[in-house]
């Protein structure tokens, strides 16, 4: 058996030693991982009516972002001007570059003769946000009674960035824009002037917003053929991976709070960068939430470790009120949680809440009931309608799994309930899929499992265990009730063996795995977890699909035997009782 044990080590990232004067890659932190922006943001500048989109993601400043390739790459020179070229009675409004109104040339290169008159209207902004809600006369602007044109944010900007969010709620202004930028020019009845569209067009949203777009008109892509996703993950897959990370974020705290981060405060950030992705090897490039972060650690001058980890603190405590009444109901025994001796057909599973922002773990007690039947297991949860329909999920294949092993060959005659105890609120996902596994296992063998383990992890068809969301929530949870009742150097939590990647656990269930007062086993299936809590040999099947006496599994086709009626002595054809023949 491969070792199942975690060793301390694995129990959070390591980076090298961030050096805080280290040089950053891009003049801004918004750029760094941004390669795909600037693929796109370069199609963007040379295709024309090829208009963007630019996906951002929550804790990311999506405008800072357009602002910095802006920057890197200005889609003109120098600002363009809407001019007015009056010839007789005769009066056009055409875009010019500053070059060309200098010269009195128009776009086709044809010169502006001198006896027409050329003036100014609008010097183009080079990149213009929509600060003010979208209106026909914000977008396309307005003609007054003497006729002259007061231009409006698509006759005003070189680029004009655009909320999706704007667009959403009044889709009458996205086919404005749309008509405006299809025909490449403006309109108002009753005046013949045509106001040429001077802008490129970027839609700021999100990946949803870009499907709405895109499903509320089938044409969206025709004109917004372009998108940039912005990344929100940095991998770190070296030593200078961490290091223009570190260097980002001294801008980011350079930027937010005009003070430096000295080399523990980015190593705590760091860590708590890499817990915001759930994963070892990743940073997370929200800069904007690491920025107001570090704006509300206290003091003057260079930011320390202390300063982070007090601010992370403070963080915490603002929004787990809801968690500090569930950890109160599970100390004064009004929530039942077991977390030593053994018991049957109950385990404690793991669950993770989010609730305003804040996420935290808490056990959960899982029972099994078994009983005659026709093979059914029956979720209780969804049968309450509290069960969402991934957790139903989970449940069938959870007997996909016991069929596997069980009834190749004949159908099982027992029916099984499970629930989730004290549990009064909807519970989705296939997370406890293997606890489940594991208390039906107990229920039917009449295995006793530790109650000092907790565990979570969903399975496969096949027994498999897989990874689970939430890893560092869930076991943190179960260390806080077994902290408070004792530790006793036999709790600890099973996680699967995918997720060791993703831990990122607090210094406290560190020290406690340091000292031998709380575990930490990885598995690859279920037989390793029923190992680990019933301390039973769980079997091998022989060439007939039959597991050896004593062991769990084998346990289990007994009790199954005996709810099928085979276990009882073979009885006598009727002739030979009918004569008396033995």
């Amino acid at each position: 058996m491969p070792q199942l044990r975690l060793a301390p080590s694995a129990l959070k990232p390591h980076y090298p030693q961030l050096d805080p004067d280290a040089t950053a890659p891009h003049t801004s932190p918004w750029m760094l991982g941004q390669e795909r922006c600037v693929s796109a943001w370069s199609l963007f500048r040379r295709c024309s009516n090829q208009h963007l989109f630019v996906t951002a993601f929550p804790g990311f400043d999506g405008e800072a972002l357009i602002e910095a390739l802006h920057q890197q790459q200005p889609l003109q020179a120098s600002p363009g001007i809407l001019a007015s070229v009056v010839n007789g009675e005769a009066q056009a409004l055409v875009k010019l570059t500053a070059e060309q109104f200098a010269k009195r040339t128009l776009p086709n290169g044809e010169a502006i003769s001198d006896e027409a008159t050329l003036s100014a209207l609008v010097e183009l902004t080079p990149l213009r946000f929509v600060d003010q809600p979208l209106s026909r006369n914000t977008l396309l602007g307005s003609v007054d009674k003497s006729g002259a044109y007061h231009a409006g944010l698509l006759a005003s900007s070189e680029v004009l960035v655009i909320p999706a969010e704007g667009l959403l709620q009044k889709p009458s202004r996205w086919f404005m824009v749309k008509e405006a930028l299809k025909r490449g020019y403006i309109a108002f009845s009753g005046s013949p002037i045509q106001i040429p569209v001077c802008c490129k067009v970027v839609i700021l949203g999100d990946v949803l917003d870009y499907d709405t777009l895109d499903a509320l008109d089938p044409n969206f892509t025709d004109l917004f053929s372009l998108m940039a996703e912005a990344q929100p993950e940095w991998f770190v897959d070296s030593d200078e991976d961490a290091q223009l990370w570190g260097a980002s974020a001294q801008q980011v705290s350079l930027l937010y709070t005009g003070r430096r981060l000295e080399n523990g405060a980015l190593t705590a950030l760091a860590r708590h960068a890499s817990r915001s992705c759930e994963h070892q090897g990743r940073l997370t490039l929200a800069w904007h939430e690491m920025g107001l972060l570090l704006g509300q650690c206290e003091g003057e001058g260079p930011i320390t470790s202390d300063r982070v980890q007090d601010a992370l603190k403070q963080q915490r405590h603002r929004h787990n009120s809801v968690e500090i009444y569930a950890q109160r109901n599970v100390e004064e025994a009004l929530v039942r949680v077991d977390t030593e001796g053994e018991k049957i057909g109950q385990i404690n599973g793991l669950t993770v809440v989010d609730y305003c922002g804040h996420s935290y773990g808490e056990p959960a007690r899982i029972t099994v009931s078994v009983h005659y039947g026709d093979g059914e297991v029956a979720d209780i949860e969804r049968k309450s309608e509290l069960g969402g329909n991934i957790h139903a999920k989970g449940m069938m294949i959870l007997s996909a799994c016991l069929y596997r092993i069980f009834g190749q060959d004949e159908p099982l005659h027992l029916s099984a309930n499970i629930v989730f105890e004290q549990s009064y609120q909807t519970i989705d996902g296939d997370s406890a899929s293997l606890a489940e596994y594991c208390s039906l296992i107990s229920t039917i063998a009449e295995a006793p499992v530790k109650q000092g383990l907790a565990l979570t992890g969903a399975i496969d068809q096949f027994g498999n265990v897989q990874a689970i969301g939430g890893i560092n929530e869930k076991i943190e949870g179960f260390f806080h009730v077994c902290r408070y009742r004792g530790l006793t150097g036999n709790q600890g939590v099973i996680l699967p063996r995918a997720n060791t990647r993703q831990l990122n656990l607090s210094d406290d269930v560190i020290e406690a795995v340091e000292s031998g007062q709380f575990h930490l086993f990885q598995v690859d299936n279920v037989e390793e977890a029923l190992a680990l809590l019933t301390g039973c040999e769980v079997g091998e099947p022989d060439k007939d699909n039959r597991f050896p006496d004593g062991t769990l599994y084998g346990l289990v086709q007994e009790r199954l035997d005996q709810m099928a009626g085979n276990d009882e002595p073979e009885r006598r054809p009727f002739w030979k009782r009918l004569f008396g023949f033995s």
